[in-house]
């Protein structure tokens, strides 16, 4: 799909009739098995009753900090695991090894669990792997909230990966690209949005043509992307 519209909403609110990705706003994190069970019962219903892709919130289940992407059917895509964990956590869940991309109609899509986002090593295997569009959500202090976490991590992992990059956090919501994709060429689409609901369309024919004048994942590893053009869309 060349474009399309993504929403930003509090959880459970109706998106409009053309959005097709949306990403809930929580600020708390569901813990116990009793409330994981029944929000991921209520996604899988919202994501069916209005056919979109659904990205839940922060979620603690079975020891791990996760997201979880379900489809336009209200099934369950995958779930992302940390593979960095807060210092608040550390000690009490456990940390991952694995980054997955989700290959959907929309492209690829990539979620990056709270602290991962710092870490550009997990946005570069995505990358890698063929990730379009890195959603990241985390819970944070809103004191860290400052320009130079958006720029080393946020802005950093869009210009350095030729990716779309929407981070999420308890406070605000920024969408990161290409700078040679904005207007301003800022390499922002939104910055540190604070309404309760955001709207936006990403272009992933606009975002190919930018791949196809710096090819840095091609320069990168030449042989993988070669060997795996099909599956990465290139």
């Amino acid at each position: 799909m060349d474009i399309f519209f993504t929403e930003v909403l509090p959880a459970f609110r109706a998106p409009s009739a053309d959005t097709k990705l949306v990403i809930f706003f929580e600020k708390d994190i569901h813990k116990s098995h009793l409330a994981v069970t029944k929000h991921m019962k209520d996604c899988a219903e919202y994501a069916r009753q209005h056919k979109v892709y659904l990205v839940t919130p922060l979620i603690e289940f079975q020891g791990y900090l996760c997201l979880c992407l379900l489809g336009p059917n209200g099934s369950l895509l995958g779930s992302q695991l940390a593979l960095h964990l807060p210092l608040s956590m550390v000690g009490r869940l456990h940390a991952d090894d694995m980054v997955e991309v989700y290959h959907t109609d929309l492209g690829n899509l990539a979620l990056c669990v709270d602290s991962d986002i710092y870490h550009p090593q997990v946005s570069r295997t995505a990358a890698l792997k063929g990730a379009d569009v890195v959603i990241s959500i985390q819970s944070i202090d809103p004191v860290d909230e400052v320009p130079e976490r958006l720029m080393c991590s946020v802005w950093n992992c869009a210009q350095s990966n030729n990716v779309y990059v929407i981070n999420l956090t308890t406070n605000s919501c920024t969408v990161a690209c290409p700078v040679a994709l904005t207007r301003g060429k800022d390499g922002y689409i939104l910055r540190r949005g604070i309404q309760s609901s955001i709207r936006f369309g990403l272009n992933l024919d606009k975002l190919d043509e930018v791949r196809d004048q710096l090819q840095i994942m091609e320069n990168i590893n030449t042989r993988l992307v070669t060997n795996y053009s099909e599956e990465l869309g290139r």
